[in-house]
Protein backbone atom coordinates (compact mmCIF):
# COMPACT_ATOMS: atom_id res chain seq x y z
CA UNK A 1 0.00 0.00 0.00
CA UNK A 2 0.95 3.61 -1.09
CA UNK A 3 0.40 6.18 1.58
CA UNK A 4 1.13 10.11 0.84
CA UNK A 5 1.33 11.51 4.22
CA UNK A 6 1.35 15.19 2.38
CA UNK A 7 -1.04 16.79 -0.29
CA UNK A 8 -2.68 20.34 -0.04
CA UNK A 9 -6.06 21.15 -1.49
CA UNK A 10 -6.54 24.78 -1.81
CA UNK A 11 -7.67 27.83 -4.08
CA UNK A 12 -5.28 30.38 -5.17
CA UNK A 13 -8.00 32.96 -4.26
CA UNK A 14 -7.01 32.40 -0.97
CA UNK A 15 -3.57 33.53 -0.99
CA UNK A 16 -3.39 36.84 0.56
CA UNK A 17 -1.07 39.98 -1.28
CA UNK A 18 1.92 38.99 0.55
CA UNK A 19 1.83 35.68 -0.50
CA UNK A 20 1.20 36.35 -4.17
CA UNK A 21 4.01 39.03 -4.09
CA UNK A 22 6.53 35.99 -2.14
CA UNK A 23 5.83 33.46 -5.13
CA UNK A 24 6.82 36.43 -7.82
CA UNK A 25 10.21 37.67 -6.22
CA UNK A 26 10.91 33.93 -5.64
CA UNK A 27 10.33 33.01 -9.54
CA UNK A 28 7.96 30.34 -8.39
CA UNK A 29 5.28 30.11 -10.90
CA UNK A 30 1.55 31.12 -9.89
CA UNK A 31 0.07 29.16 -12.12
CA UNK A 32 0.61 25.65 -10.34
CA UNK A 33 -1.60 26.87 -7.14
CA UNK A 34 -4.56 26.90 -9.68
CA UNK A 35 -6.16 23.40 -10.26
CA UNK A 36 -9.14 22.33 -9.92
CA UNK A 37 -10.31 19.09 -7.68
CA UNK A 38 -10.22 16.87 -10.82
CA UNK A 39 -6.72 18.12 -11.35
CA UNK A 40 -5.70 17.15 -7.61
CA UNK A 41 -7.68 13.32 -8.07
CA UNK A 42 -5.92 12.64 -10.90
CA UNK A 43 -2.36 13.59 -9.29
CA UNK A 44 -2.82 11.37 -6.31
CA UNK A 45 -4.10 8.44 -8.23
CA UNK A 46 -1.02 6.43 -7.18
CA UNK A 47 -1.37 6.50 -3.72
CA UNK A 48 -3.70 3.95 -1.50
CA UNK A 49 -4.32 6.20 1.28
CA UNK A 50 -3.76 10.40 1.17
CA UNK A 51 -3.47 12.78 3.95
CA UNK A 52 -4.64 16.22 2.75
CA UNK A 53 -4.95 19.69 4.25
CA UNK A 54 -4.82 23.29 3.57
CA UNK A 55 -3.05 26.17 5.39
CA UNK A 56 -3.89 28.48 7.81
CA UNK A 57 -1.16 31.47 8.58
CA UNK A 58 -2.75 34.80 8.48
CA UNK A 59 0.84 36.25 9.33
CA UNK A 60 1.87 35.12 5.63
CA UNK A 61 -1.13 34.94 3.44
CA UNK A 62 -2.39 31.85 3.40
CA UNK A 63 -5.93 31.40 4.66
CA UNK A 64 -7.52 28.03 3.09
CA UNK A 65 -10.20 27.01 4.61
CA UNK A 66 -10.45 23.67 6.51
CA UNK A 67 -14.23 23.77 5.31
CA UNK A 68 -13.19 23.40 1.87
CA UNK A 69 -11.11 20.45 3.07
CA UNK A 70 -13.34 18.61 5.41
CA UNK A 71 -16.29 18.78 2.70
CA UNK A 72 -13.57 17.68 -0.24
CA UNK A 73 -12.77 14.53 2.01
CA UNK A 74 -16.70 13.78 3.07
CA UNK A 75 -16.88 12.57 -0.67
CA UNK A 76 -14.05 10.70 -0.89
CA UNK A 77 -13.35 9.40 3.03
CA UNK A 78 -12.50 6.02 1.80
CA UNK A 79 -9.45 7.07 0.27
CA UNK A 80 -8.53 10.91 1.50
CA UNK A 81 -7.48 11.80 5.46
CA UNK A 82 -8.39 15.13 6.64
CA UNK A 83 -5.78 17.21 8.66
CA UNK A 84 -7.14 20.43 9.64
CA UNK A 85 -4.97 23.38 9.57
CA UNK A 86 -4.44 25.16 13.08
CA UNK A 87 -3.40 28.62 12.86
CA UNK A 88 -1.99 29.96 16.42
CA UNK A 89 -1.84 33.19 15.12
CA UNK A 90 -5.60 33.53 15.25
CA UNK A 91 -7.05 34.60 18.76
CA UNK A 92 -9.60 31.47 18.69
CA UNK A 93 -7.69 29.17 17.70
CA UNK A 94 -8.01 26.08 20.17
CA UNK A 95 -11.83 26.56 19.53
CA UNK A 96 -10.89 26.09 15.94
CA UNK A 97 -9.07 23.25 16.97
CA UNK A 98 -11.90 21.64 18.68
CA UNK A 99 -14.61 22.09 16.54
CA UNK A 100 -12.51 20.28 13.59
CA UNK A 101 -11.69 17.80 15.84
CA UNK A 102 -15.14 17.75 17.23
CA UNK A 103 -17.39 18.48 14.44
CA UNK A 104 -15.17 18.43 11.09
CA UNK A 105 -13.50 14.78 12.58
CA UNK A 106 -10.24 15.91 11.59
CA UNK A 107 -7.40 12.80 12.16
CA UNK A 108 -4.40 14.83 12.56
CA UNK A 109 -3.36 18.61 12.82
CA UNK A 110 -1.18 20.91 10.17
CA UNK A 111 1.02 22.99 12.03
CA UNK A 112 3.37 25.18 10.37
CA UNK A 113 5.95 27.92 12.43
CA UNK A 114 7.55 29.36 9.74
CA UNK A 115 4.52 29.94 7.80
CA UNK A 116 2.29 30.98 11.52
CA UNK A 117 4.61 33.68 12.94
CA UNK A 118 4.79 31.80 16.24
CA UNK A 119 7.60 29.93 17.56
CA UNK A 120 7.36 26.06 17.83
CA UNK A 121 8.15 25.95 21.56
CA UNK A 122 5.29 29.22 22.54
CA UNK A 123 2.80 28.27 25.19
CA UNK A 124 0.02 28.50 22.21
CA UNK A 125 1.75 25.70 19.88
CA UNK A 126 1.96 24.08 23.75
CA UNK A 127 -2.23 23.83 23.63
CA UNK A 128 -2.37 22.60 20.41
CA UNK A 129 0.11 19.59 21.42
CA UNK A 130 -1.23 19.26 24.63
CA UNK A 131 -5.00 18.69 22.87
CA UNK A 132 -3.21 16.50 20.38
CA UNK A 133 -1.64 14.47 22.67
CA UNK A 134 -4.33 13.78 24.80
CA UNK A 135 -6.95 13.12 21.61
CA UNK A 136 -4.58 10.95 19.69
CA UNK A 137 -4.25 13.34 16.94
CA UNK A 138 -0.92 13.19 14.84
CA UNK A 139 0.72 16.60 13.77
CA UNK A 140 2.22 17.19 11.14
CA UNK A 141 4.32 20.44 11.06
CA UNK A 142 6.77 22.47 8.71
CA UNK A 143 9.83 22.31 9.63
CA UNK A 144 11.99 23.51 6.88
CA UNK A 145 12.67 26.92 4.91
CA UNK A 146 10.37 28.21 2.58
CA UNK A 147 9.73 31.15 -0.04
CA UNK A 148 7.35 32.90 2.34
CA UNK A 149 8.78 35.76 4.10
CA UNK A 150 8.03 38.16 7.46
CA UNK A 151 8.63 35.29 10.23
CA UNK A 152 12.22 34.62 11.30
CA UNK A 153 13.80 31.89 9.80
CA UNK A 154 14.65 30.17 13.42
CA UNK A 155 10.97 29.28 13.58
CA UNK A 156 11.59 26.91 10.91
CA UNK A 157 14.57 25.27 12.69
CA UNK A 158 14.07 21.13 13.75
CA UNK A 159 15.79 21.34 16.63
CA UNK A 160 12.94 22.79 18.60
CA UNK A 161 10.81 19.82 17.82
CA UNK A 162 13.30 17.90 20.14
CA UNK A 163 12.06 19.90 23.38
CA UNK A 164 8.35 19.74 22.19
CA UNK A 165 9.03 15.54 21.86
CA UNK A 166 10.72 15.97 25.64
CA UNK A 167 7.24 17.81 26.77
CA UNK A 168 4.88 15.83 24.71
CA UNK A 169 6.49 12.14 24.48
CA UNK A 170 3.02 10.63 23.38
CA UNK A 171 2.26 12.86 20.68
CA UNK A 172 2.71 11.76 17.05
CA UNK A 173 4.97 14.20 15.49
CA UNK A 174 6.18 14.46 11.56
CA UNK A 175 8.61 16.92 10.80
CA UNK A 176 7.86 17.65 7.07
CA UNK A 177 10.05 17.71 4.08
CA UNK A 178 12.88 16.28 6.20
CA UNK A 179 13.71 19.36 7.60
CA UNK A 180 15.70 20.43 4.77
CA UNK A 181 18.18 22.61 4.80
CA UNK A 182 18.85 20.91 8.03
CA UNK A 183 18.48 17.84 7.36
CA UNK A 184 20.96 16.44 9.50
CA UNK A 185 19.22 17.98 12.66
CA UNK A 186 16.17 16.20 12.02
CA UNK A 187 17.85 12.74 11.62
CA UNK A 188 19.19 13.38 14.93
CA UNK A 189 15.72 14.23 16.25
CA UNK A 190 13.61 11.47 15.24
CA UNK A 191 16.35 9.09 16.11
CA UNK A 192 15.99 9.61 19.66
CA UNK A 193 12.65 10.06 20.02
CA UNK A 194 10.12 7.40 19.60
CA UNK A 195 7.26 8.88 18.40
CA UNK A 196 9.00 11.48 15.97
CA UNK A 197 9.10 11.14 12.37
CA UNK A 198 9.94 12.83 9.30
CA UNK A 199 8.32 13.18 5.51
CA UNK A 200 10.57 13.06 2.61
CA UNK A 201 7.80 15.38 0.56
CA UNK A 202 9.32 17.86 -2.05
CA UNK A 203 13.12 16.97 -1.83
CA UNK A 204 13.66 14.92 -4.90
CA UNK A 205 14.06 17.85 -7.35
CA UNK A 206 17.09 19.06 -5.71
CA UNK A 207 18.68 15.82 -6.13
CA UNK A 208 22.56 16.24 -4.70
CA UNK A 209 20.95 17.68 -1.57
CA UNK A 210 18.25 14.50 -1.40
CA UNK A 211 20.90 11.98 -2.19
CA UNK A 212 23.02 13.38 0.65
CA UNK A 213 20.09 13.58 3.27
CA UNK A 214 18.85 9.92 2.28
CA UNK A 215 23.01 8.74 3.10
CA UNK A 216 22.84 10.58 5.96
CA UNK A 217 19.73 8.57 6.99
CA UNK A 218 21.19 5.33 6.31
CA UNK A 219 24.19 6.11 8.30
CA UNK A 220 22.26 6.74 11.11
CA UNK A 221 20.24 3.55 10.52
CA UNK A 222 16.72 5.76 11.24
CA UNK A 223 15.42 5.21 7.65
CA UNK A 224 12.55 3.75 9.10
CA UNK A 225 11.08 7.51 10.57
CA UNK A 226 11.17 8.35 6.66
CA UNK A 227 7.57 8.66 5.48
CA UNK A 228 6.53 9.17 1.72
CA UNK A 229 4.54 12.43 1.28
CA UNK A 230 4.00 14.33 -1.99
CA UNK A 231 3.62 17.87 -1.17
CA UNK A 232 1.20 18.18 -4.22
CA UNK A 233 1.08 20.85 -5.46
CA UNK A 234 4.30 21.13 -5.96
CA UNK A 235 4.66 17.62 -7.52
CA UNK A 236 2.43 14.43 -7.65
CA UNK A 237 2.41 10.77 -5.66
CA UNK A 238 3.53 9.51 -9.43
CA UNK A 239 7.08 11.77 -9.94
CA UNK A 240 7.92 11.56 -6.23
CA UNK A 241 7.62 7.97 -5.96
CA UNK A 242 9.86 7.78 -9.61
CA UNK A 243 12.40 10.48 -7.61
CA UNK A 244 12.93 8.20 -5.08
CA UNK A 245 13.84 4.98 -7.05
CA UNK A 246 16.17 7.17 -9.39
CA UNK A 247 17.83 8.21 -6.41
CA UNK A 248 21.37 7.19 -7.27
CA UNK A 249 20.78 8.55 -10.49
CA UNK A 250 23.10 11.74 -9.66
CA UNK A 251 26.06 9.48 -8.47
CA UNK A 252 26.18 6.94 -11.91
CA UNK A 253 29.82 6.28 -12.35
CA UNK A 254 30.99 8.10 -9.28
CA UNK A 255 32.18 5.01 -6.61
CA UNK A 256 29.74 7.15 -4.01
CA UNK A 257 27.62 5.02 -1.92
CA UNK A 258 24.31 3.76 -2.96
CA UNK A 259 20.91 4.42 -1.50
CA UNK A 260 20.01 0.62 -0.78
CA UNK A 261 16.62 -0.05 -2.86
CA UNK A 262 15.22 -2.22 0.14
CA UNK A 263 15.30 1.72 2.07
CA UNK A 264 14.30 3.73 -0.88
CA UNK A 265 11.16 0.98 -1.29
CA UNK A 266 10.58 1.29 2.12
CA UNK A 267 9.61 4.51 2.04
CA UNK A 268 7.50 4.37 -0.41
CA UNK A 269 5.30 1.51 1.27
CA UNK A 270 5.73 2.87 4.94
CA UNK A 271 3.13 1.90 6.99
CA UNK A 272 2.24 5.53 7.79
CA UNK A 273 -1.41 4.92 9.00
CA UNK A 274 -0.06 2.33 11.66
CA UNK A 275 2.76 4.31 12.99
CA UNK A 276 0.98 7.45 13.36
CA UNK A 277 -2.75 6.09 14.30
Amino acid sequence: MIIDIHTHLLNFTDFGAQLREDLTRSGISHDIWTYSEEDYLEATKEADRVIVFGLKAIKTGWNVQNETVADFVSRHNKKYIYFASIDPYQQNFMQDLKYNHLNLECKGVKLGPIYQGVHPCDKKYYEIYDYCEKNKLPVITHMATTFSSGVPLDYARPYHIDAVACDFPKLKLVLAHLGHPWEAETIAIIRRNENVYADISALYYRPWQFYNAMRLAVEYNCCHKLLFGSDYPATTTKKSIDGLKNINDIIKNTGLPLIPEDVTEGIIYSDSIGLLF
